[in-house]
């Protein structure tokens, strides 16, 4: 995925306990609200609605902020993957930030929010073309209405302080009265035969319309719908649209009664309406608008009460904003406490120029101490974020050609690497003093470029001598090689290797591997006399693990022999050669997405 696409999944995933805590705010302030005007409570679920859709955007903004700062910031030395540990596991990240402890579902949900959401607002964008199409047929397909109708509306009109000009019109595809229309709005009415009102119940109704046109009331929904469409997942947007409009209602209701004068009419020709069972296209400003009853009842009502929102949403809200903190129930307990910085830092760290020029490479972890000798500065970046030569982009050209000397010591209460997880602790030690020392910044990204792929080499399917199913389990040590369970295994150099990889100057050994992990051991050729400066993927559709030899000559060959390796044979056949005679593969030029890590800023140290 793009940063994009992945920015985006994980904020509509975010939108879920965003939009349950937006919508458990405006439940209590309705209900706190419950006697004041329809005003004020219309005006509370319009910033709730606001809310609800700028969140989204604040996510993606966020993310990307984050993401834009480098892995290991250089001016406070803490790690970016320590402060995520922070944000609660709902707050799935975008890959820039892949270290972070992840849910497993929660993951798959991202993986799957995208297509499913795009699906969704495709089938409600339907919806709401239909609608606006309905609405645009009746207003051009209508006739203009009677004399006596449009001087009430112009008087009503003057009246209410309107001085816009506004349309009126009937038409037979409606069958309610309605507004259609910002800038231009037009009254649409259906034949008076079909309302059945008498010409003072007319009047009422049509004060009702004006005040929606005197409030903007169709632009306002015209942003609520298109809210309903790109969040139609989430019932909060939907229930706080639905308040808006029953608050819409009310507010037009008062508007109307105060022009028209006469509550008890009014109230008459929205129950004759009702009668009807008249209703509006989703784009129409229509007086059938809301809860009937409800608005009837403060019509006639000597001393209107009117009553709070159903318990149901809140409870609802409640529920989703419970669950999401027992989700990040690790980050509430960890959110009071400290972060050791010491944690990802060495505690002592010497960096040098290496000026002996002997070709001597040298690296060395144990007992707290870690030594590199000979590296040069995109060898230190390839072993702290685990890339190849090929996947760093930008920097000086001296980051490849300068050698230096490392000598770190970690504090003696590091805790230990928890098992699995990616990256360890030491390379996240390392960014750190990449980032002190070189004041390194770097940020990932997606590249489409040149691969290979790793597919069958022969049109029957038919694999090389060297390539075999593996028939071992390495998850249950009783049929580990050894045992007697593997006797009739044929042996090879990946007995020295029998549930792993090594790979090695001219040759690759691996026991019980996928295709996937042996495309990736492809990938790590850089530092054994060979590279193919590309990204292997595996495209063979071969299921299950494999027992893997693959020797070959390499296009560098060292002056001594590796350790644990077998001699090299000098006049042996190329790695391309080799794939194809003894694992019957191909390597396929293609070319295909990449992560690059992109050198933001980078500095020479300073000799300690």
């Amino acid at each position: 995925m793009s940063e994009w696409t992945q920015a985006l999944s994980a904020a509509l995933v975010d939108f879920l306990w965003q939009g349950a805590f937006v919508g458990l705010l405006l439940w209590v302030a309705l209900v706190m609200l419950r006697d004041r005007s329809p005003n004020v409570r219309y005006a509370v679920s319009c910033a709730a609605l606001l809310a609800l859709a700028v969140l989204p955007i604040v996510t993606i903004v966020a993310l990307f902020a984050s993401a834009a700062r480098p892995d290991v910031t250089a001016a406070s030395g803490a790690p970016i993957p320590a402060d995520a540990s922070r944000l609660p596991q709902t707050m799935l990240p975008i890959w820039m930030m892949s270290e972070t402890p992840r849910i497993e579902w929660l993951a798959v949900v991202q993986l799957w929010a995208l297509p499913i959401w795009s699906i969704g607002v495709l089938l409600f964008s339907v919806r709401l073309a239909a609608a606006y199409w309905h609405s645009e047929t009746a207003r051009r397909g209508a006739t203009p209405s009677d004399e006596p109708v449009l001087s009430t509306v112009a008087r009503l009109a003057q009246r209410m302080g309107i001085t816009r000009a506004v349309l009126v019109v009937t038409s037979s595809l409606t069958d309610s009265p309605g507004v259609v229309g910002w800038l231009r709005p037009t009254i649409l009415l259906p034949p008076a035969t079909a309302m059945g009102l008498t010409p003072q119940q007319l009047e009422a109704v049509l004060a009702h319309e004006l005040a929606h046109i005197k409030r903007h009331d169709y632009l306002v929904n015209l942003l609520q719908v298109t809210a309903e469409t790109l969040f139609f997942y989430h019932p909060i947007v939907w229930w706080t649209s639905g308040q808006i409009r029953a608050e819409r209602e009310l507010c037009c209701d008062d508007i109307a009664v105060r022009s028209y004068g006469d509550a008890v009419g009014y109230a008459r020709a929205l129950t004759t309406l009702a009668r009807k069972q008249l209703e509006a296209p989703a784009m129409t400003m229509a007086a059938t608008g809301g809860s009937l009853m409800h608005r009837v009842r403060r019509l006639i009502d000597a001393a209107p009460h009117d009553y709070g929102p159903s318990r149901i949403p809140g409870v609802v809200a409640l529920c989703l904003v419970v669950a999401c903190l027992v989700l990040n129930l690790d980050w509430l307990q960890a959110f009071g406490q400290p972060q050791a910085a010491d944690d990802v830092r060495f505690e002592v760290a010497s960096v040098k120029p290496n000026n002996r020029n002997d070709g001597l490479i040298f690296d060395q972890a144990r007992n707290g101490r870690w030594t590199a000798t000979g590296h040069t500065l995109a060898g230190l970046i390839r072993a702290a974020y685990q890339v190849q030569e090929f996947q760093i982009v930008g920097g000086p050209e001296w980051i490849n050609s300068d050698k230096f000397d490392v000598v770190a010591t970690a504090p003696h209460d590091v805790p230990p690497d928890v098992p699995g997880a990616t990256p360890s602790r030491h390379q996240l030690m390392i960014r750190t003093l990449l980032a002190d020392r070189f004041k390194l910044s770097v940020h990932k990204d997606t590249r489409e470029m040149p691969i290979f792929a790793l597919v069958l080499a022969r049109s029957d399917g038919r694999l090389g001598p060297n390539l075999r199913k593996s028939s071992r389990d390495c998850s249950n040590p009783a049929t580990a090689p050894g045992s007697g369970a593997t006797a009739s295994a044929p042996k090879g150099l990946w007995e020295s290797s029998p549930c792993g990889t090594s790979v090695g100057p001219g040759v690759i050994l691996a026991g019980a591997r996928t295709m996937a992990q042996i495309a990736t051991a492809f990938s790590n050729l850089t530092n054994t006399g060979s590279s193919l400066n590309r990204l292997v993927v595996d495209r063979t559709g071969l299921e299950g693990t494999y027992d893997v030899e693959l020797r070959f000559t390499p296009e560098f060959i060292p002056n001594v022999d590796s350790p644990g390796f077998p001699a090299i044979d000098r006049n042996g056949p190329s790695i391309f050669t080799a794939v194809q005679e003894q694992l019957g593969l191909k390597l396929d030029a293609q070319r295909g997405p990449v992560e690059v890590l992109i050198v933001d800023r980078v500095e020479r140290p300073i000799s300690d």
